[in-house]
């Protein structure tokens, strides 16, 4: 089977390393199957694919195409920051004809059995740049219904399309309301239980990544682990941070957000001047850093004690909370959306009031007063990952997927 992977862009989020693990996981249960990948930026994803056997081409999406979004249509969006959303759809409009044309001619040379996007952008253009001869797969790991220029794009498109793979229940649900009568199956993201698993961390290190002074042994080390992208809750956490420094200014605990902004969507993320300055207005300088993007986010989990998950809107799934868990580490989780699927509060996670700062306060400080509690938690954690979400039945959910809408396509 050849199938042809579609990514926009080369860097490494969440997404990216789910469709890595689902490649990797496609060629372990089908060792003959011929892996393309196509991006449209250059970044570490290109290595990462290669190291999996799947053949890369780059293909150079136009700078207007690539930043267009409608990150600055959604509700609460200044009419100012949708005006502009309007006035760069012409020059997007012509980009994305010629884009095709390139698109079309790749797959040309292709000759996929299967195409299968990996991100909204590639989701529409596929649909179009494709023949009736190539079956076209989109795997959909956000809320539609939140993104409504994106909802009506795609409706358009989504005839010419077989279907689509859905990464919780919720993000079904939503893909139906969205799309209607639409051909949609549910699969769980997965990880690498072996790389993301229990061992010594090394806080110190942390610490010097973090530029934060020396602090004492036992300091308690809980982290945001996440893009830059605005709906994370890096404020909230930040917030909350300082609500807890203030109740309790003598206790050893320090707080991190490890991320960066890796996509291009004119709008959608934080800088880390903003956050620097956010962790500056509330009196944090000493006691939350910032740390960069991580090649192996492994080392991250458990160099931490605690891992914060603090998405704002609801999470479609919620990668890293399953990492953290892998790992063996306690989590605390914003409660919406996918994320309320991947965990049994009180068992293996603590959830939260999404979006509610004192409620994140809160449980911070019990974690941080309870270490048999923590201990708790992340045996369990551990359990339910390699339970619920080792990659091992990833490629096999995946290939029967394929064959149930190549049998939809003919």
């Amino acid at each position: 089977m050849k199938i042809v992977y579609l990514n926009p862009v080369g860097a490494l989020g969440g997404a990216e390393r789910s469709l890595l693990d689902m490649m990797a996981s496609v060629r372990q249960a089908m060792p003959g199957a011929d892996l393309s990948l196509i991006v449209a930026t250059p970044g570490p994803l290109i290595e990462e694919a290669e190291k999996i056997g799947a053949r890369v081409r780059v293909l150079p999406m136009p700078a207007n195409l690539v930043k267009v979004g409608d990150s600055g249509w959604r509700s609460g969006i200044s009419p100012k920051s949708k005006l502009r959303v309007l006035e760069s759809l012409p020059s997007a409009g012509l980009a994305t004809w010629g884009y095709l044309r390139k698109l079309r001619g790749t797959f040309a040379d292709l000759r996929p059995d299967l195409i299968h996007s990996n991100g909204i952008k590639f989701h529409f253009l596929a649909g179009l740049a494709a023949r009736r001869t190539w079956p076209v797969i989109w795997h959909i790991r956000d809320f539609l219904s939140l993104r409504p220029l994106v909802s009506r794009l795609l409706r358009w498109t989504a005839r010419r399309t077989q279907g689509g793979i859905a990464i919780s229940r919720a993000v079904e649900r939503d893909v139906r309301s969205a799309l209607g009568p639409f051909p949609v199956e549910m699969i769980y993201n997965a990880v690498d239980t072996q790389l993301f698993s229990p061992g010594l961390g090394d806080g110190k290190e942390l610490d010097e990544l973090a530029s934060l002074p020396p602090t004492e042994h036992d300091t308690l080390r809980i982290g945001l682990v996440a893009t830059f992208a605005r709906w994370k809750g890096h404020e909230l956490f930040i917030q909350a941070a300082s609500q807890f420094v203030r109740a309790f200014p003598d206790s050893r605990v320090r707080f991190y957000i490890i991320g960066g902004p890796i996509y291009s969507t004119a709008g959608s993320q934080y800088s880390e001047s903003e956050l620097r300055t956010k962790i500056g207005e509330l009196g944090l300088a000493n006691k939350l850093g910032l740390i960069s993007f991580q090649q192996n986010p492994a080392d991250i989990y458990r160099a931490l004690d605690v891992v914060v998950h603090a998405s704002t809107q609801p999470e479609p799934f919620g990668r890293t909370i399953v990492e953290a868990m892998a790992c063996g580490k306690p989590v605390i989780v914003a409660e919406a959306g996918g994320a309320k699927e991947l965990f049994t509060p009180e068992h293996d996670a603590v959830g939260f009031p999404s979006g509610n700062v004192s409620a994140l306060a809160g449980r911070i400080k019990r974690l941080a007063e309870a270490p048999s509690f923590r201990t708790h938690l992340a045996a369990n954690a551990r359990q339910t990952a390699v339970a619920r979400f080792d990659r091992a039945r990833f490629g096999p959910q995946i290939l029967a997927a394929y064959r149930r809408f190549l049998q939809l396509s003919r």
